[in-house]
């Protein structure tokens, strides 16, 4: 989770929402969400890597570089196990990135994205790359203990950790714009997620449908109240 990947986070969402997730419906979601965004973008060719994507100003390809980016990060908070309480879940985190990370200016990310992916000499680089670190945080997926977790200056219990990462994957397998569907599992920690920010339920017609609309992909329908100002709950 680049700091510059999410600007549309609400930092006014109640910082005291939660949503905790058990060990291993974590790891379920996370381990699936990866097989999966894997499968979606081995499912398009070079040429096909390079067109839009629902992130605007970014390719397909930006959003995969991106992803290799937090997988890569997200390698330092697996081996990172402290003896302290959490302090925060899978939802409240969301509030405390945005928060510290929060950017006015939406371009400079977008721009910044854009140069690490032309790092990679061609899309098949950067596909290649993504299988890599798909086969490494999978192995650390597996291995990791039911304890708290550092990472990012906060402090997660095992399932919290995975479930962001699961909401991550599947918020950008949507933005891939891919045939390949998201995971149940992960979709669904992703649209409690959303609900949990948002202080209510989505009422939208299936899964896919109430995340894109929380996260900011789709307009928010006329008639939510209170959950509606709250939307969209992540970026």
């Amino acid at each position: 989770m680049d700091p510059s990947v999410d600007p549309d986070v609400d930092p006014d969402v109640d910082p005291d929402v939660d949503l905790s997730v058990d060990a291993e419906t974590g790891r379920r979601a996370f381990a699936e969400s990866v097989t999966s965004f894997v499968r979606a973008v081995d499912g398009f060719d070079e040429w096909e890597l390079l067109g839009a994507s629902r992130c605007h100003g970014w390719t397909r390809l930006d959003v995969v570089v991106h992803v290799i980016a937090g997988w890569q990060e997200m390698l330092g908070g697996m081996v990172s196990v402290v003896d302290r309480a959490p302090t925060v879940d899978a939802a409240s985190y969301w509030p405390a990135f945005a928060a510290e990370y929060r950017q006015d200016d939406p371009v400079a990310p977008l721009m910044s994205q854009r140069r690490r992916t032309a790092a990679f000499a061609r899309p098949a680089s950067a596909r290649a790359e993504l299988n890599d670190v798909a086969a490494a945080v999978q192995r650390g997926c597996a291995g990791l203990a039911d304890a708290s977790y550092l990472w990012q200056g906060h402090v997660f219990a095992v399932g919290d950790f995975l479930t962001i990462w699961a909401v991550e994957d599947a918020i950008h397998q949507l933005d891939l714009l891919s045939e390949e569907p998201v995971p149940d599992s992960a979709l669904s920690l992703t649209r409690a997620t959303i609900e949990a920010l948002a202080g209510g339920p989505l009422p939208a017609a299936s899964a896919e449908e109430a995340v894109l609309i929380g996260a900011g992909r789709l307009p928010v329908p006329d008639g939510l109240g209170a959950v509606g100002e709250r939307l969209p709950a992540l970026g």
